[in-house]
């Protein structure tokens, strides 16, 4: 056992112990159905911590605007996965990957110790630097199963609060896919700008037992199109959202609200704090007027 794996392992004994002699208990790690998970990093506590509430209403708040939003969302979506479909023929794709499966079994039996023709392991690695960025970027092309995934998505969002946090399994179920799935399409979502997460925890209920006290719940999903999305999907998804809204009779904002997140502020506080020190200041060489 490693040194880290000895000491964790030590600090689990001692905790036991030490419950054992205050008179606890030690509850079940998990529930009987398996479902509890253990929080990680950067969870925050969907009850009382603000962060775990992102969201922000959805246009005015109406069904009508709602509607408006979540089909300017999916018409842009489908739209770049038929541009993807078009960059990237799924028979070019896999052309390309069982030429670069191929091309690295080769490299990887010469640098095992097979004979090498002069030159080749160079040329090898010069065809195997060509495919690298088309299969990069292929494998991040919006797909089907990521617009299906985004519409189940949408299903649960309440357009007066923009709350919206449904779970995995049921994103999963109402897309008709795997579960992992989901997961990847979901991340694929969030690479292109369409949504952001933060990760919840709950209380567990194991007040006084030796387990667990927090367990990780679903995700909280929120918008900030304007700062993921890149400059030309978003002109295409506001676009939409504009027209759509004159449709219904609806005046359009002139820009999609920015939304301020702690990321975002910190940089410009620093910079307001630093002018106000400069501006404080004495002039650097007495009084200007003398």
């Amino acid at each position: 056992m490693s040194a880290g794996g000895f000491g964790h392992e030590a600090g689990r004994l001692i905790r036991g112990f030490s419950a054992r002699l205050a008179g606890r208990e030690r509850g079940p790690d998990h529930d009987p159905e398996g479902k509890l998970r253990t929080p990680r990093r950067c969870s925050y506590d969907a009850d009382d911590d603000p962060r775990a509430k992102p969201w922000q209403r959805v246009g005015d708040g109406s069904v009508r605007q709602g509607l408006a939003y979540r089909e300017a969302m999916i018409e842009t979506a489908e739209e770049l996965h038929h541009e993807g479909r078009r960059q990237y023929p799924l028979r070019d794709i896999r052309d390309a990957q069982r030429q670069y499966d191929a091309l690295s079994a080769e490299l990887d039996a010469y640098t095992a110790g097979g004979t090498a023709p002069i030159g080749r392991p160079a040329t090898i690695r010069m065809e195997l630097a060509r495919l690298r960025p088309f299969l990069t970027a292929a494998a991040k092309r919006m797909r089907r199963i990521d617009v299906a995934v985004l519409k189940a998505l949408l299903k649960n969002i309440d357009f007066a609060t923009g709350r919206l946090f449904p779970s995995i399994d049921t994103i999963a179920d109402q897309a008709a896919v795997h579960r992992n799935s989901a997961i990847g399409a979901l991340r694929r979502l969030k690479a292109h700008g369409f949504i952001e997460w933060v990760r919840r925890s709950v209380k567990t209920g194991n007040t006084g037992e030796f387990a667990p006290q927090r367990e990780q719940t679903s995700n909280a999903y929120f918008f900030e199109h304007r700062q993921r999305m890149t400059s030309r999907v978003f002109q295409r998804y506001w676009q939409r959202v504009v027209a759509k809204l004159r449709r219904i009779g609806a005046a359009p904002p002139a820009e999609q609200p920015t939304r301020l997140t702690e990321a975002s502020y910190g940089p410009l506080k620093a910079a307001l704090a630093s002018v106000g020190a400069l501006l404080d200041a004495p002039p650097p060489f007495g009084n200007a007027s003398t």
